[in-house]
């Protein structure tokens, strides 16, 4: 709870010195009492509002002036400021829907694909025959798109280089609709990568690969995980699921988690025959990380890496569904609890926290395991090395496909 502290305002009063004696002493002038001081008023003044200037549609782009103000205008009849955002080859100023992730309306700017159009002038006047220097543009209200004729509007635009996941520009459109549609101002734009574009220098810290999968059916799903230790300290999970999808990789259903930005996850999926699964996680902070890789209900594959403040890292996985092994473990006849098993770390790295190893074993394994008459098996295991643990007691074991190694989780009697 905060304290308040109360201030405590002084009085100030005049002493009048009063004469003894027969005779009176001269009257003195009485002193002229000081002004009371003023207060400082505790209300500031409200700051003068700025009026944004009134943005003029202009089907002339040679009459065009960037207002040295913030991109504003009219969509659709409707006062603008928008959001602004980058997607590969289209750019994109969004007004949401108050409560809800949708656009209210939108207008969009879609390049010539292929070719990126960052670091590029444009200056597209209403006469201009339709070609790659001439973007289309779809207005979009309340969920209905309208393609505008690539040709008939005037638009100059500037768009910057990409640099910390932003794009800087300035635009004035004029779109020669019924209700004169109008955008003029600078901007900074959030840019989305599309999924087959591969991270960038403003990506780093990132980690990505592919994964190959053999030998599961064509319903199952793919996992992707990391468990991160950060440098500066802290702990984060992240994991994503998809199938697999037969259609072209631009057309493919891909999956992206941005909810704990900076850092950003995708996968993207492959087609159960000769295109591998893709994953990347961004903007990762330095720290020690585990990735894994698994099929729904079959073995996991893994690998602890060390990312750098500028890491820019490549592990691919191999995740061969008929290779998995399987732990037996014994234990005294009165002994309760769980097993966990987790991808183990260098011997030379200190244990981890009981709590983190046991998330680490759900997200990686995905099996808890109750010792029943000191007898507790574990099954569809990844080869590689594993730490067990139950209660205080901690083992390593190396499992092996196809076989079923075995670990004593007696105590050690000193």
């Amino acid at each position: 709870m905060s304290r308040m502290i109360f201030g405590i305002a002084l009085c100030f009063g005049l002493a009048v010195a009063a004469g003894c004696g027969s005779k009176p002493l001269p009257t003195q002038p009485a002193a002229p009492e000081p002004e009371p001081k003023k207060e400082p008023d505790p209300t500031p003044p409200n700051p003068p509002k700025v009026e944004t200037p009134k943005v003029v549609w202009e089907l002339d782009a040679d009459k065009h002036a960037f207002p040295a103000a913030p991109v504003s205008g009219r969509i659709a009849a409707v006062e603008a400021t928008p959001e602004v955002s980058v997607t590969g080859d289209e750019l994109t100023f969004r007004v949401g829907k108050p409560g809800t992730p949708q656009s209210e309306r939108s207008v969009s700017v879609k390049f010539a694909p292929g070719a990126s159009p960052l670091g590029r002038n444009w200056k597209v006047k209403g006469g201009d025959a339709p070609g790659p220097n001439v973007p289309e543009i779809w207005l979009e209200v309340q969920g209905q798109s309208i393609h505008l004729h690539p040709s008939g509007y005037a638009m100059t635009l500037e768009l910057g280089a990409r640099k910390d996941g932003k794009v800087s520009g300035k635009i004035f459109l004029s779109l020669p609709d019924k209700d004169q549609t109008v955008l003029a101002g600078a901007f900074t734009a959030d840019y989305f990568r599309p999924h087959t574009e591969k991270p960038g220098p403003d990506d780093a810290p990132y980690v990505t690969g592919e994964i190959t999968v053999v030998g599961a059916a064509p319903t199952a799903e793919v996992r992707v995980a990391y468990a991160g230790f950060l440098t500066a300290g802290g702990v984060f999970f992240k994991e994503l699921q998809l199938a697999t999808d037969p259609l072209p990789v631009e057309q493919a259903r891909w999956t992206r988690d941005d909810t704990e930005k900076p850092r950003i996850s995708t996968l993207v999926p492959g087609d159960g025959k000769m295109r591998p699964f893709r994953y990347e996680h961004v903007r990762l902070q330095p720290g020690r990380y585990l990735f894994s890789a698994a099929v729904t209900g079959g073995p996991a594959v893994w690998k602890w890496v060390e990312v750098p403040a500028t890491g820019a890292l490549t592990e691919n996985l191999t995740l061969d569904v008929t290779k998995a092994g399987a732990l037996e473990v014994a234990a005294p006849a009165d002994a309760k609890g769980r097993v966990f098993i987790a991808p183990a770390d260098e011997p030379t790295r200190p244990p981890l926290d009981a709590r983190l190893f046991e998330g680490i074993s759900i997200q990686v394994v995905r099996t808890e395991v109750e010792v029943l008459a000191g007898k507790a098996v574990v099954k569809n295991l990844g080869t590689g090395r594993y730490e067990v643990r139950l209660g205080d007691e901690r083992r390593i074991v190396d499992i092996v496909p196809g076989k079923t190694a075995e670990v004593n989780m007696t105590p050690v009697k000193k």
